[in-house]
C-alpha cells in the first residue's frame, strides 16, 4: 500500500478523532499517544493487523465489524443471536477477551445486543473463572461494539494486547462450549452366578 506523509497524517487524525469521541476518559491519553508515535510503516501494519484495511483492496472501505458480522472476515464465533454475534478478540488482553458486534451498522446497540453481551459474560465467568468481566462499549467507524474483558489479575483496557493464532482461540472456544457432564461412577457389575446342582433323586 505505502502510505504517503499526507495519508499517514490524515489517518492518524481520523483515529485520534475516534479515540476522543468514543474511548473512556482514562484510556484516551494512552491510545492517542500510541497513534501519534507511529511512523507510516507502523501505522500501515497497525491498520492491517486490526483488519481496518486489507491487502487485496477489495474491502478497503467496508467497516471491519460489518465484515466480521457477515462472515467475510474469519473470526472465532462463540455465540450469536438475531441481532449480534460474539467473537473472541484476535488481539486479546486476557484469555476469553471477547467482542459483541451488532449485525447492523449502528452506533446504538439494541437490547438484544446487550442481552447477548450479558449471556457471554456469564458464560466466561462460569467456564474460565476470572475475578470479574469488565464490560465497555466503544464505537469505531460508526459501529458500536461491546468489549468483554475477563480480569484475572489486574488487567484493564489499557493493558498490553497479545496476538493470538486462530488455533489458540479455538481452544478457548472449546472451553467456553464445554458442558458440565456429571461423571457417572460406574460400579463394576458383579455377575451373580447361580449354580444349580442337580442331583437325581435316589429311589430307595
Amino acid at each position: 500500500m505505502g502510505l504517503s506523509d499526507e495519508e499517514t497524517e490524515e489517518i492518524k487524525q481520523k483515529l485520534i478523532s475516534h479515540i476522543e469521541s468514543t474511548f473512556p476518559e482514562e484510556q484516551k491519553s494512552s491510545a492517542r499517544q500510541q497513534i501519534e508515535l507511529m511512523d507510516s510503516e507502523q501505522l500501515e501494519n497497525f491498520l492491517k493487523k486490526n483488519q481496518i484495511i486489507k491487502d487485496d483492496g477489495n474491502s478497503k472501505n467496508e467497516c471491519v465489524f460489518c465484515s466480521i458480522a457477515s462472515d467475510k472476515i474469519r473470526s472465532c464465533k462463540i455465540d450469536e443471536n438475531e441481532k449480534a454475534i460474539a467473537v473472541l478478540d484476535i488481539n486479546p488482553i486476557s484469555k476469553g477477551h471477547s467482542l459483541v458486534i451488532p449485525r447492523e451498522h449502528t452506533d446504538n446497540a439494541q437490547k438484544e445486543v446487550l442481552a447477548l453481551a450479558k449471556k457471554v459474560s456469564e458464560n466466561i465467568k462460569k467456564k474460565l473463572k476470572p475475578k470479574k468481566v469488565e464490560i465497555s462499549k466503544s464505537e469505531l467507524f460508526g459501529h458500536e461494539i461491546i468489549n468483554l474483558l475477563p480480569v484475572y489479575d489486574n488487567e484493564d483496557f489499557n493493558s498490553k494486547r497479545n496476538s493470538a493464532k486462530m488455533e489458540e482461540l479455538e481452544i478457548v472456544k472449546e472451553e467456553l462450549e464445554k458442558k458440565k457432564s456429571r461423571e457417572k461412577i460406574s460400579k463394576p457389575k458383579t455377575k451373580k452366578i447361580n449354580e444349580f446342582l442337580w442331583l437325581p433323586k435316589r429311589i430307595p
